[in-house]
């Protein structure tokens, strides 16, 4: 009998506890589908190979699908914004007073470590997540979607007492740290109305924006990855009324093009309507298709095209331009 009432209240043990773990999950997607609003602030950490790069983030969300996202590069103070009203979702540079304009389902595309809905996505859909609690703080381990990104396989979640995130690292396939997302700050109680999300409030109209450069290239950055049997074949330089830009070309089994050009001072916003997705990998943000790709960084722009190339071989090249410059 005493042993039937020990396997019994063991039995009793295992359930709770496994009752409580659960609690979490059911908490925060109580808490994320009742939130009408939210501002959260932290700083990433992304790792490329042996680079690492650190943003400061900052994102504002209001119920109806309306986000801000800003992202700031803390080595070279360069920001880029990615915003979501009912016109579309934009990729924003201020630096440049540029933007790239898409119809996207972005954020929930895709897993996003600094976006509370999708984070509850990735742990909802994972029927085999893990839940462990270590003196009262509890965290969550769930499969991840990136789709253009086949190294990034789990993520940790750590929550506080308020079943809030406050910390999510992404990990490869070897269990190394890839994306590190420390969470500072979640502010529910802040309100936001449409108008904030527009474009035209994110913008500087008829502005000189000083941090850009005359449209000249500085140097010419040559990217350190290359697929299986791809080679340089050389470059042209073109130049024109206060623009320089340098067309690579690669050829071999996979051929593609990489053009660099200068930013122009452009007094006055300029919006380019284009079909793709917005996408994160490694330092790139930018807009991916099919077939290319588009970026900024540092005050220059990029565009990849290349017909024999995948998704992911389209950013690895583009992540890997931001490892040399040649100067001319």
């Amino acid at each position: 009998m005493k042993k039937f009432l020990v396997v019994l209240f063991s039995l009793f043990l295992m359930v709770g506890c496994g009752k409580e773990k659960e609690d979490v999950v059911k908490q925060f997607e109580s808490t994320v589908n009742e939130l009408k609003n939210y501002h959260l602030t932290g700083e990433m950490e992304l790792v490329n190979n042996e680079d690492k790069y650190n943003y400061k983030v900052d994102v504002t969300y209001k119920k109806g699908n309306y986000y801000k996202v800003s992202l700031v590069n803390k080595e070279n103070n360069h920001e880029q914004i990615i915003l979501k009203n009912d016109e579309g979702v934009y990729v924003v540079t201020p630096s440049l007073n540029k933007s790239f304009k898409f119809q996207s389902e972005w954020p929930t595309n895709s897993s996003q470590t600094y976006i509370l809905e999708t984070l509850l996505s990735d742990i909802i859909n994972d029927s085999d997540r893990a839940i462990k609690e270590d003196k009262g703080k509890y965290t969550v381990t769930s499969k991840v979607n990136y789709p253009n990104n086949s190294e990034l396989v789990s993520q940790t979640i750590t929550f506080n007492d308020k079943f809030l995130p406050t910390k999510v690292v992404v990990n490869n396939s070897k269990g190394l740290a890839q994306i590190t997302m420390n969470i500072t700050n979640i502010d529910v109680k802040s309100k936001f109305d449409k108008d904030y999300f527009a474009l035209n409030n994110n913008i500087c109209e008829n502005c000189t924006n000083e941090s850009a450069t005359s449209g000249t290239l500085e140097d010419v950055v040559y990217p350190m990855y290359l697929p299986t049997g791809t080679t340089y074949s050389g470059e042209e330089v073109i130049k024109g009324e206060g623009s320089e830009r340098v067309i690579l070309t690669y050829t071999g089994v996979k051929p593609f093009i990489l053009i660099e050009e200068g930013a122009s001072n452009n007094k006055s916003h300029q919006t380019t309507a284009v079909s793709g997705e917005v996408v994160q990998y490694g330092n790139v943000l930018g807009v991916l298709t099919e077939t290319s790709l588009n970026w900024s960084s540092d005050g220059k722009e990029y565009y990849i095209i290349g017909e024999s190339l995948s998704s992911e071989e389209l950013l690895q090249i583009a992540s890997s331009t931001a490892t040399v410059a040649i100067s001319k």
